[in-house]
């Protein structure tokens, strides 16, 4: 590969918030129960359904992630579309992520699937490929940083 992939992680501080209310509700349900360590079991509870749900529904993300550390671009490509696809359809859950998968990413999963996808097509020599999704992303998201 032509370059050391990127990781850029910017995060959206306000999903803290969303995420520290649910926490607190667990922990009250639990109270409420009358369960003994109902802290612990809340803080528990919250964090395991935090890794299946980072690990369950982006799954094709994660796949594409996985591909791209192991040099296979154009299998990384498919699963990024895959990715992009199943987030278009449910745009619900990715507009709502701060629940929905408790993630405190400020980009949406569309928008990292199609920024991956461009990553690939470019280390793949393919400029008119990469300058198709490049316009994509600045159709649909016309705010993100990258365009």
């Amino acid at each position: 590969m032509a370059s050391k992939i990127p990781k850029i992680r910017s995060i959206n501080y306000y999903y803290f918030i969303p995420q520290a209310a649910i926490i607190i509700l667990l922990i009250y349900f639990f109270f409420l129960l009358e369960v003994t360590h109902y802290k612990a079991l809340g803080i528990s509870i919250y964090f395991l359904l935090s890794i299946y749900l980072k690990v369950l529904i982006p799954k094709w993300h994660k796949k594409g992630i996985f591909l791209i550390k192991k040099g296979k671009l154009e299998l990384a490509i498919l699963s990024f579309q895959r990715s992009y696809d199943y987030f278009k359809r449910n745009a619900w859950i990715d507009s709502y992520r701060a629940f929905t998968l408790l993630s405190t990413s400020k980009d949406s999963y569309q928008e990292m699937a199609l920024i991956n996808i461009i990553y690939c097509f470019e280390q793949l020599g393919d400029k008119k490929s990469a300058r198709k999704y490049h316009q994509l992303l600045r159709e649909r998201f016309p705010d993100n940083r990258y365009v």
